[in-house]
């Protein structure tokens, strides 16, 4: 099911962040942050506010679980080598022929795989992904899930108990347990959300958020 305001919603702030970015960013503490997302929520972050791109996981995804152990252990996987690979010898081929994505671009990181959904070559994704892994600001990030790709409630605790202060997840269902959850409720289909850039600020403070007090990862 399409939801037509959150399409109408995202293609008026795309023709509108250029000129109103500036003002925006005059209600940011700063301007030098990187926001790590499970998909390309990051990306559309930077647009809002007409900013560079300060982190990697732009134009991409990733699975939940994958996302999960990257986002445990954000500073090693980001210095491991993108190792492209056929889709179809990922481990996630069946759900990329579900998407109609078979074709896109993957790589393992170790033991996780990464989606370049908006990149049409491996060099391409390796080039953009290691100079955004360069601007990476470790002194004031925000790590930021959703409960989609297979998330199970099980992901979501985990990534909950990430000894991290600024993050964030968006659940397809009120999760009163887990205290970063966001409920989101629009375009949810069989308990998982099927798209969180289109209303990307719904019931949550992003203002707020990126003016919290700053985090260093560990």
């Amino acid at each position: 099911m399409i939801d037509y305001v959150g399409v109408a919603e995202r293609i008026l702030r795309e023709k509108t962040n250029r000129c109103l970015g500036r003002v925006r960013l005059k209600r940011l503490r700063s301007t030098d942050f990187t926001v790590i997302s499970n998909n390309c929520w990051a990306g559309t972050v930077y647009r809002y506010f007409n900013l560079p791109y300060l982190s990697p996981t732009c134009g991409l995804y990733f699975f939940a679980e994958d996302y999960v152990r990257f986002a445990s252990d954000l500073r090693r996987y980001v210095t491991l080598p993108l190792e492209f690979i056929d889709a179809r010898d990922s481990s996630h081929y069946e759900e990329l022929v579900g998407k109609g994505e078979e074709n896109k671009v993957v790589a393992k990181i170790a033991d996780i795989e990464v989606v370049f959904l908006h990149y049409s070559t491996a060099e391409e994704a390796e080039e953009k992904w290691r100079r955004r892994v360069e601007r990476i600001n470790w002194e004031n990030l925000f790590v930021k899930f959703s409960q989609m790709n297979g998330c199970s409630d099980d992901n979501i605790r985990k990534f909950d108990s990430i000894d991290f202060p600024n993050k964030i997840c968006f659940t397809a269902k009120p999760m009163k347990d887990v205290e970063c959850s966001v409920f989101h409720p629009s375009s949810v289909r069989n308990g998982q959300i099927t798209n969180d850039t289109d209303r990307f600020r719904q019931n949550f403070d992003l203002f707020g958020w990126l003016n919290s007090a700053a985090a260093v990862y560990r």
